[in-house]
């Protein structure tokens, strides 16, 4: 016999907004329930537990104030559970060892979810006055002491998905794509200890393999274009034809490069870090120099350009063991031979 699963999923506010909208139509709880693919009676504790008391005094069930409901009740739910000192113990024990509150959360549902906590309650848990003197935030991963609001954080997401005016690599010209031409370039930041704000700015070109490094005090969008636009301005015009950025906030004003140099600029997709693989690779080679967790704020520009003069002379198999800076004279008409 199968089972539809469905009904044992939370209604969604589409479901909700669809309910209101076939109410108002007269229809009854079971046509509904044929509608949404849902059992009736799923459909009668819905409306029965969301709806709220209109001006007449008749109940009026309204989608928005369902949700309010339905999050009301869950909330309480939820934090009656960590008032449980079992709960609580096991919380702050999982925490000691560093687990995140996701890991205690899916953790709880899995071996005991009449128990069950939802992440945001855990956090909540995390910062309450009540559990303040026990400093529970430096057992998360970034330890910080004041959290800041669930919209403030969506707030900054959106932000740094909102690049202006971007084109995406889709778009990129079959010459850049195939490494036929230099001057088609990719770009990133290198980060050190969590410690320091100092980054590294990567560039290297996709054919030559031309590495340019510059040391930057944060990840600020304005400086980082300034060096990127103080490179380009003393490259010959044959190398300034594109850059390929990801979706960082460092990059927001990329078109400051078209506007000073005529450089186009493409991003990559979200989360597709592959699609720049040739200034990831270099960061790898950057690594042996500079490994991972090291304090930025203790290299200098000179180390830089130390580090990027060896890289452009070493010999590379994808270049027939020629060496970057072999080619990129080549390229430019600034050498006759390799």
């Amino acid at each position: 016999m199968l089972v539809d699963m469905k009904k044992f999923i939370h209604i969604t506010q589409n479901e909700r907004d669809l309910i209101s909208v076939y109410l108002a139509q007269g229809k009854g709880f079971r046509e509904i329930g044929r509608l949404l693919g849902r059992d009736h009676k799923a459909i009668s504790k819905e409306v029965n537990l969301n709806s709220v008391e209109g001006k007449t005094g008749e109940r009026v069930y309204l989608p928005s104030r369902a949700s309010e409901e339905a999050f009301k009740r869950k909330s309480r739910t939820t934090s009656s559970k960590l008032s449980d000192p079992a709960v609580q113990r096991f919380v702050i024990s999982k925490l000691n060892r560093h687990w995140s509150p996701e890991q205690i959360a899916g953790r709880l549902k899995l071996k005991a979810p009449n128990s069950y906590v939802c992440t945001e309650s855990i956090y909540k848990f995390i910062y309450s006055k009540e559990t303040r003197d026990l400093r529970l935030w430096e057992f998360l991963r970034k330890s910080h002491k004041k959290r800041q609001s669930l919209f403030s954080r969506k707030q900054q997401r959106l932000k740094r998905l909102q690049i202006p005016n971007k084109t995406n690599i889709e778009s990129r010209p079959e010459e850049a794509n195939l490494r036929v031409d230099v001057g088609h370039m990719e770009s990133d930041l290198m980060e050190g200890v969590k410690t320091s704000k100092d980054v590294v700015s990567v560039t290297t070109d996709r054919k030559a393999k031309y590495l340019m490094l510059d040391k930057l005090p944060n990840k600020e969008s304005e400086g980082r274009i300034k060096v990127l636009n103080n490179r380009f301005d003393k490259l010959p015009s044959v190398l300034k034809r594109s850059v390929t950025f990801d979706n960082g906030r460092e990059n927001y004003q990329h078109e400051k490069l078209t506007k000073q140099n005529g450089v186009k600029t493409y991003f990559c997709n979200a989360y597709h870090a592959w699609e720049k693989g040739t200034v990831e690779n270099q960061i790898s080679l950057i690594r042996q120099y500079v490994p991972k967790k090291t304090d930025l704020s203790q290299i200098n520009q000179a180390d830089l350009n130390a580090i990027a003069l060896e890289l452009n002379n070493r010999p590379r198999k994808l270049l027939g063991f020629y060496t970057p800076e072999e080619i990129m004279l080549k390229e430019v008409g600034w050498g006759n031979s390799y």
